[in-house]
């Protein structure tokens, strides 16, 4: 039997010397499927999310002000500084119950019932947030969580490329973001790196387009030749092409390559922000492929024996520079 809870005191209530507790951690990657916060208040009864409880088998009785997280294998249960106070396996879970304790101000808690233990949750403010957060939580659990359609968001891309375009649609796909072209020429200045050419684009940009919108530079920097094109690649092609590129390079043993990325973006608020990617692999004598465009018939990266142009769009999204870059700009713009 559970035993009777005494929710008036429980602000009197202390977790104890925090160097008694063994910290977990936790794969700050795995894929979050619902996230609970709380709200700070000066009290207990109008906290909104995640002020948990737990009384058997956890270091004591007490509440903690923080989230509860529940990811595909494990529901998590952090603190208000983002420490890892328990993880419960979700396959270990057999019940979630809704309970009311009546008082002057009613309680909702969950009752998360485990193979061994049986914690109580409280994850609502009131009884219609509690009811969807149990709904939620358990559902959540339970691997059956649908979340709610988040507002779609127009990303400007300039770019004159269909093959860029096509990049950012299939990588942002999954996401409430939705890449536009924008056809701008902006001037491309000369200079030493591939952020100091983004840097310029985005302040020439300001105040020209809408924001958020992103530009970005990318090149391919041959170790044998001293880096070169790098930041002059877009150059290169236009005017002596991939033939003349593998021109430069024959007789070459050392065929070595670095392509590099850098996204820009400017937020509404006028902030800048850069992303890079980069992905290592060597050059090859001669064209392969129709996929892709730009460099990638010459350029086989590490770990495979395909062009990026003999790639799926899978496949190369998966490990080029522009696509390591886009990760990058995706989860500081979910963030």
């Amino acid at each position: 039997m559970t035993p009777e809870r005494e929710w008036d005191v429980a602000d009197e209530v202390e977790w104890g010397i925090e160097e008694d507790i063994v910290w977990e951690e936790t794969d700050e990657d795995e894929e979050t499927i619902l996230e609970l916060r709380n709200d700070s208040q000066p009290s207990f009864f109008v906290r909104k999310f995640a002020v948990v409880w737990w009384r058997n088998g956890f270091y004591k009785a007490g509440k903690v002000d923080g989230l509860i997280r529940v990811t595909p294998t494990r529901t998590l249960f952090f603190d208000e500084k983002g420490k890892l106070r328990l993880s419960i396996n979700n396959s270990d879970i057999k019940e979630i119950k809704l309970h009311e304790h009546e008082s002057d101000f009613s309680i909702f808690y969950n009752e998360i019932i485990t193979n061994k233990e049986v914690y109580d949750i409280t994850t609502g403010v009131d009884k219609a947030q509690s009811e969807q957060n149990h709904k939620d939580l358990k559902s959540a659990i339970s691997g059956n969580y649908d979340a709610p359609l988040k507002e779609i968001v127009d990303l400007q891309i300039v770019t004159s490329n269909e093959g860029k375009i096509k990049e950012f649609i299939s990588i942002f796909g999954k996401t409430n973001f939705n890449p536009v072209k924008t056809n701008i020429d902006y001037p491309e200045i000369q200079a030493s790196s591939l952020e100091e050419v983004v840097d310029f684009g985005l302040s020439w940009l300001q105040g020209k387009i809408k924001p958020p919108f992103v530009i970005d530079d990318a090149g391919a920097f041959i170790d044998n030749l001293q880096g070169f094109p790098g930041v002059y690649s877009r150059y290169v092609y236009d005017t002596i092409g991939l033939e003349g590129v593998l021109k430069q390079m024959e007789n070459v043993e050392e065929r070595q390559c670095i392509f590099r990325c850098v996204l820009g973006l400017m937020t509404e608020s006028g902030e800048k922000h850069r992303f890079v990617g980069e992905c290592k692999g060597t050059l090859i004598d001669e064209q392969r492929g129709d996929r892709g465009f730009g460099y990638d018939p010459i350029f086989i990266p590490e770990g495979f024996d395909k062009t990026f142009a003999e790639l799926t769009s899978e496949e190369k999204n998966s490990i080029s520079h522009r696509g390591i870059a886009m990760r990058k700009l995706i989860d500081f713009l979910l963030k």
